[in-house]
Formats: C-alpha cells, structure tokens, sequence
C-alpha cells in the first residue's frame, strides 16, 4: 500500500520468469525505506537517509524524539530497524506518521545538500526551516527475485535475466544504499552480451503456430473490478506481510490470496490491469511462502514469532513452479 515505487511495478518479470520455470530465491526479502514523505493523496515522495545523515531528528507526533528507545545508533541504524521504528511509534501514538526535523539544521545547509527535497516539500508547503516533515516507511525494493549466475543466466536455458527482477546474492538480506545501480550496470551488460551471442546462433527465420486471441471457454474479466482487489491485495501485503510479519499474519494472507487467486484465475483479460493483477497476486503467493519457511528474522525479514537470527537458516528459499 505503502510504496516508493510507480504504479507499473506489478512484479511482471517474477511472475514471468516463474512461469517459464525459472527458479526464484529469497522472495521474502522486501526491502522497506524507512523515511516517504507522508501527505495525505499526495504522491510518495522518497526523503533520502542522507537528511538524517546530515543530523536530522525523527520525532513522534508529541515532539519526543524516540530512536533512543530502539537502537544506539539512534537515527542513523540501519533501514530495517528504523522502518520497525516508526511503524512501532506510529502504532503507539495512534498515529498515521511520525515527522523528521531539520529545524535545528542551518537553512543555508538544507537548501544546499537537499534542494529537490526542499522543492518537493515546499510544493506541499512545508518550509524546512520551520516545519518538520511527515513521513512513514513504504517497499522500496525487491532483493529477492531471479536466480542468475555471474553472467546474468537464469535456471531456463537461453533466459538471462538483470536488475531488480534478480536475486544475484549481492544484496545478502539487506541491500546497501545505491548498490543496485552498480549491480544493473554489471549484470545489465552481461546479459546483454549473452543474450546477443545466444541469438546469434537462432537460425535467421523464425516461425510458431498462432494462439487464438481469446479463449472462449475461460470468464471474460467484465464482472471483475480489478482496481478494487489491486488495492485489497495492497492493503492485506501491507498490513501482514510487510515490516514484522509472523505465522499467523502471513497464514492469514496466503488464505486471502488463495481465495483471490482462485477467482481470478481462470479469466481471459482484455486489459492490462487484468494481467497485472495476476501477476500481483502470484508474487504475493510466492513472497508470502518463503516468508513462512524462513522461521527466523534475517536482514529485512522479521518475523515477531521468530525475533533472532537462526544459523539452520543460513541459506537461500528457493521457489520454482511444479506445473
């Protein structure tokens, strides 16, 4: 619900790859920004860490500063231990966010180190040097995805895969900051590279039987409000599989998505939000079983049932489709 990311990120590449029988790892490590700019139907807005490594102060809606009761290192931990944070203050506050504080900050500093920031702000009419910032976490990045190799090749012969899509093993269980970039130069190219020789050696003509446009013994997608259950699934991947997660939570959400899923399907679509919520709901599936399996809490996977770190479960959950 929750997001930095655009509306278009609908999980399309996993869901495709699962399907042509790739094999997929660590989909229970969902990478959560701890600090989004929280405006009520506005657009999130993503506050770089690096306005609380400039000495920002994160305070609740009392004005109580609060990191010290959670982590010595105050504002400046890591971004899992922030998100869980501020979600924990936000629940006890009743609270829909909590207000990072540049007030203290020299306006000349602010303006210069962050002045998209601060244009951003200002658009909703927060002036930084008086006014503190609501924000709240939201996903921010998928590290688990696509097993590839370190020439970008996938489980499926002839199927190279890079980016976000992948879970190259770089990331570990909590991505650094900007790291991402690096690994889609590097992986990007070397997909790129062995893609382009594969194809060089496909023959020049190419042909396949045509498949029918539409199949007339599948439900058309006419009676189904597809933007609704989009922000059902939403909610529910929020609320149960998001920053803490635990047995119940995430059972509770496989139940849901079963249910969904059986209803939508075995629908022919005719639209491309129709698509997409397969491909949501397949994800969600596939996040919510690994999830289950990792009984510990590893990087940005915690789970309140299982709060430490268990060696038995340092390695990889791997999904891959039985179909």
């Amino acid at each position: 619900r929750e997001t930095t990311n655009p509306p278009l990120a609908t999980g399309d590449g996993h869901a495709l790859a699962f399907r042509a029988g790739a094999l997929l790892q660590d989909m229970e490590f969902m990478q959560f920004h701890p600090t989004v700019l929280y405006i009520a139907g506005g657009a999130r807005y993503l506050i770089s860490e690096a306005v609380r490594g400039e000495g920002a102060y994160l305070r609740d809606c009392n004005g109580v500063r609060f990191m010290s009761d959670y982590h010595p290192d105050l504002e400046l931990a890591h971004r899992d231990i922030v998100s869980r944070a501020i979600t924990d203050r936000m629940l006890k506050t009743s609270h829909s966010c909590v207000y990072l504080d540049l007030t203290h900050l020299e306006k000349s500093l602010v303006k210069e180190r962050f002045p998209n920031i601060s244009k951003v702000c200002a658009s909703f009419g927060l002036d930084l040097s008086k006014d503190q910032i609501p924000v709240r976490p939201g996903a921010h990045y998928m590290i688990g995805g696509v097993k590839t190799d370190l020439q970008a090749q996938t489980s499926v012969p002839n199927l190279w895969a890079a980016g976000e899509v992948t879970s190259t093993g770089l990331h570990g269980s909590n991505r650094l900051a900007s790291n991402s970039l690096l690994e889609g130069l590097i992986f990007g190219a070397a997909a790129g590279r062995g893609a382009s020789q594969a194809a060089l050696n496909q023959p020049d003509q190419f042909s396949a039987s045509l498949l029918p446009d539409w199949d007339t013994e599948k439900r058309s997608d006419e009676d189904l409000n597809s933007k609704d259950l989009r922000n059902s699934l939403a909610s529910l991947m929020w609320r149960d599989v998001g920053i803490t997660r635990s047995s119940d939570s995430l059972k509770n959400a496989m139940d849901k998505v079963d249910f969904w899923d059986r209803y939508v399907v075995d629908r022919e679509f005719k639209t491309l939000t129709g698509w997409e919520l397969q491909n949501m709901l397949l994800v969600s599936e596939l996040m919510i079983t690994s999830a289950l399996a990792r009984r510990e809490s590893r990087g940005v996977h915690y789970r309140s049932d299982y709060p430490e770190t268990d060696p038995a479960f340092q390695k990889h959950i791997s999904v891959i489709s039985t179909r």
